[in-house]
């Protein structure tokens, strides 16, 4: 069913929603960007059309809502464990084809890796459904064309929005009743991005040994630039929508040390002390070694581990888009191929 709304009519059709789901969707945090008096756009609860940020790529994913930034798992005290609560109220997320994609690369992290289900995680997840913003045209430094991540059917509706209204397609027959009797029937079906203006080639389109990929890549010299060049803020992994990595730690109250909660909260590979061991050994001391294990974690080692046929990368830009240092990993990526084709162009001519 597809149907044209007005944005009065869809601000009903939130309000309607919002009885039974939680709406969340791009929203605008007010002078919270990175620069001077921009705002963050952000994924946070919506309730009218004027809450949702449409023309403008998220800064950050909404990977945030299902997996937080900082959880809380369980409280203890002293011999008792109480799992913390977890609200369970299906959520519906306005996101984009690239985001969604980027959903099954965390269901296998969090679901499969290890053959263990996280369980806060698996709580949510099937909850969560999602509605496809549709993207009239290519964002700067999105290459999800080249990742093969620009189309997507799993969502439960799609809608593309404009100045006038919203036109939306509904696939998901438990959200016909939220939809019906206010806008009018229109013939829709949903589009998508068939080119970027950032063309990516990723190394396993000139080798297909990922293992032979990880040597060449591993010891090549175009690391060397980024380690003056890289600061190791992190900024890259918290935009990210596939990252996964998150510390844990133990808070004691105050009152009574024996009691407390256990939290985890967001890491990054790139920020110094991440991969330390006990003893104080680290296995990637510089700024240049952890961006080659972030890279190729993206492009080459989660396809290899996960056997899905899917990289991890889904291209979407945010990690170029926030580099205070102006490090395009698209670039990256490229450079990594280069340095695969050369090698092997040097083995055949021995």
């Amino acid at each position: 069913m597809s149907l044209l709304f007005t944005p009065q009519q869809f601000s009903q059709v939130i309000d309607r929603l919002n009885t039974a789901w939680r709406v969340y969707a791009p929203h605008a945090e007010y002078r919270g960007g990175r620069f001077s008096d921009t705002n963050n756009i952000i994924y946070q609860q919506v309730n009218e059309w004027g809450d949702i940020v449409w023309k403008e790529k998220s800064h950050m994913s909404p990977n945030t809502l299902i997996t937080p930034i900082t959880e809380t798992l369980f409280y203890f005290d002293k011999e008792t464990i109480q799992i913390a609560n977890i609200d369970t109220t299906p959520m519906l997320i306005f996101c984009r084809a690239c985001d969604i994609n980027a959903m099954s690369r965390l269901d296998y992290m969090f679901l499969q890796n290890g053959n263990n289900a996280d369980y806060s995680y698996q709580l949510l997840r099937n909850k969560v459904h999602f509605v496809l913003i549709e993207c009239e045209a290519s964002f700067d430094n999105c290459f999800c064309v080249s990742m093969g991540s620009n189309r997507s059917d799993n969502w439960s509706a799609a809608v593309r929005f404009s100045d006038e209204g919203a036109k939306v397609c509904v696939k998901d027959p438990t959200l016909l009743t939220f939809f019906s009797d206010v806008g009018v029937p229109c013939d829709y079906t949903p589009s998508f991005v068939e080119e970027n203006r950032e063309v990516v080639r990723v190394p396993d389109s000139v080798c297909t040994d990922p293992q032979k990929i990880r040597e060449i890549v591993t010891k090549h010299s175009l690391w060397q630039s980024y380690e003056s060049r890289c600061i190791s803020c992190g900024r890259c992994t918290t935009g990210c929508p596939t990252c996964t990595c998150y510390s844990m730690f133990d808070v004691a109250y105050e009152e009574n040390p024996q009691r407390g909660e256990r939290r985890r909260q967001w890491a990054s590979c790139l920020v110094p002390g991440f991969s330390d061991m006990a003893g104080g050994h680290g296995f990637r001391p510089d700024a240049a070694s952890r961006l080659r294990f972030r890279a190729l974690h993206k492009v080459n080692d989660y396809k290899a581990r996960a056997q899905r046929g899917e990289h991890m990368c889904v291209g979407c830009g945010r990690c170029d888009d926030r580099c205070p240092q102006y490090i395009k990993f698209s670039l990256i990526i490229n450079k990594m191929t280069d340095a695969v084709e050369e090698a092997l162009r040097q083995e055949e001519s021995v």
